[in-house]
C-alpha cells in the first residue's frame, strides 16, 4: 500500500499544543518520580531488587511515555489534494472527494472528517487546545469548501435517515 502522498501545497499546518506540553512535563515528572522513589528508599532495600524488576520499571515508565509522545506527535496538513494526517503511528491521505464534511461539534473532544459512514478522527484537533483549534478548524472548513467538488443533495448522508424508527 505504500505511504500516504506528501501534499504539494500546504494551507493548513496543524499539531495538538497541549498534549505536546504535557508529554513534556511527564517526560521530566515521571523519570523524576521514579527515581526520587528509588532514592528514598534505604539502601539495604534496594540492593533487594533484582536487574529484572528494575528493568520492569523502567519499561513501563517508557511506555507510559511513549503513550503520550505518541499522541503529542499527531498532525494534520491540508491543501488542494486533500488532507494527509498523522493519528497516532498511522498516517492517512484523504482526498477532498471522499470528506462529506469537516465536523467539530461542541461535545466533539476532537474534530473529525465525516466520510459517509466512516468518520476520520483528526487527533491534531483537539478541544483542549481551545481558540487555536477553533481557528484550524474555520481553516480547514473554508478549505473544503473551495477543493471538494459538489455533492447532489442525495449524497449527503442525514444522520438517522436511513433505516428509519420504529
Amino acid at each position: 500500500m505504500g505511504r500516504p502522498k506528501e501534499l504539494s501545497q500546504v494551507e493548513l499546518a496543524a499539531h495538538p499544543r497541549m498534549v505536546r506540553r504535557q508529554a513534556i512535563l511527564w517526560s521530566i515528572v515521571l523519570p523524576g518520580a521514579a527515581l526520587l522513589g528509588w532514592f528514598m528508599l534505604p539502601a539495604s532495600i534496594r540492593v533487594l531488587f533484582t536487574g529484572l524488576q528494575i528493568g520492569t520499571l523502567v519499561f513501563f515508565v517508557l511506555i507510559m511515555l511513549g503513550i503520550v509522545w505518541v499522541m503529542a506527535m499527531c498532525w494534520v496538513k491540508a491543501g488542494p489534494e486533500g488532507v494527509v494526517l498523522r493519528n497516532g503511528l498511522k498516517r492517512y491521505h484523504v482526498p477532498w472527494d471522499a470528506v462529506a464534511a469537516v465536523r467539530y461539534w461542541p461535545g466533539d473532544s476532537w474534530a473529525f472528517l465525516e466520510k459517509g459512514h466512516l468518520d476520520q478522527p483528526v487527533l491534531a484537533l483537539q478541544r483542549v487546545d481551545g481558540r487555536y483549534t477553533d481557528e484550524d478548524v474555520e481553516v480547514l472548513r473554508e478549505l473544503h469548501a473551495r477543493y471538494a467538488p459538489v455533492r447532489p443533495a442525495s449524497d449527503v448522508a442525514v444522520p438517522g435517515a436511513e433505516g428509519g424508527e420504529g
